[in-house]
């Protein structure tokens, strides 16, 4: 749109973009905002029209695939093509700084203006909420150590498909306590990340191995234990068996679908068979 231009998001602009999202019910706080920007400083970024904050978008990026998200437009300039121009800035950088893989998930309803940028649809992914009762405590798992970075980091990278290193320290610091670890005889065999907020809990990552199944719901019970909670929601592919049986049988409610979307080369596909939770719909 005319008059509109399109620059880097930056932390005084942290209360606008939540204002935004909030028109949405997304659920963005002030620590989910800071987080982007610290993984993706030069990588987030806001629509301006004559000093106000019209729209909002971020990436985050893993070596040469990066995520796209947290995509919003003022309604009153909503299909003036606002969208578009923070798309086109947004895949520039990413291109320049020498991405090949850019992937989203898209609300369905906003799959054919995304196709029309060059968004391939991959495969659903669902989001759920329920409730959750916590069990005994689960032997072999754990918090997280320092420690366990390493080896986190190389399993992870194995069904997300990049090195995940920077989100995955950063979640080890601030969910200290809710970030669990499921190991057997020194293997680490999966890992949950709980984001508690009185009686609910955000789940994600949650990655496990396909082939340790049972770790999952040990994780779950854990987690569910620690943070002290009694709701959850996470969303996961729709293209993990294990996990569509787990949510039946706790008899989850589906909210809502969307499309995991690819732009750019098919290099880092990953296993959506490990992922049982994303970071976030932004984040991957």
């Amino acid at each position: 749109m005319e008059g509109t231009r399109v620059r880097r998001l930056e932390k005084r602009d942290i209360a606008a973009a939540i204002a935004l999202t909030d028109l949405e019910a997304w659920g963005y706080t002030t620590a989910d905002f800071r987080r982007l920007l610290d993984l993706s400083p030069e990588g987030c970024f806001a629509a301006e029209l004559r000093g106000r904050v019209v729209g909002v978008l971020t990436t985050t990026t893993y070596g040469p695939l990066a995520f796209l998200g947290a995509v919003i437009v003022s309604p009153d300039l909503r299909g003036k093509g606002v969208g578009q121009q923070m798309m086109e800035a947004a895949l520039r950088h990413l291109q320049e700084t020498g991405v090949r893989t850019v992937r989203l998930y898209a609300y369905l309803n906003a799959v054919r203006f995304y196709e029309r940028l060059g968004f391939q649809a991959e495969y659903e992914v669902v989001r759920w909420h329920g409730g959750a009762t916590a069990g005994a405590g689960q032997p072999g798992v754990r918090p997280v150590r320092r420690a366990d970075l390493d080896g986190l980091v190389r399993m992870d990278a194995t069904y997300f498909g990049s090195d995940r290193r920077a989100l995955i320290t950063r979640l080890a610091k601030e969910f200290a306590n809710t970030f669990l670890v499921a190991e057997r005889a020194g293997h680490v065999r999966g890992f949950i990340v709980g984001n508690a907020s009185g009686t609910s809990c955000e789940i994600g990552p949650w990655v496990v191995e396909p082939t340790s199944k049972d770790a999952a719901q040990d994780l779950f019970t854990a987690l569910v234990g620690a943070a002290g909670i009694s709701e959850v929601a996470f969303g996961g592919p729709s293209r993990n068996g294990a996990l569509l049986k787990f949510v039946q049988g706790h008899g989850f409610k589906e909210v809502f679908r969307s499309l995991r979307m690819r732009w750019g080369a098919d290099e880092v596909p990953g296993n959506p068979e490990g992922i049982w939770a994303l970071g976030g719909l932004e984040k991957g």
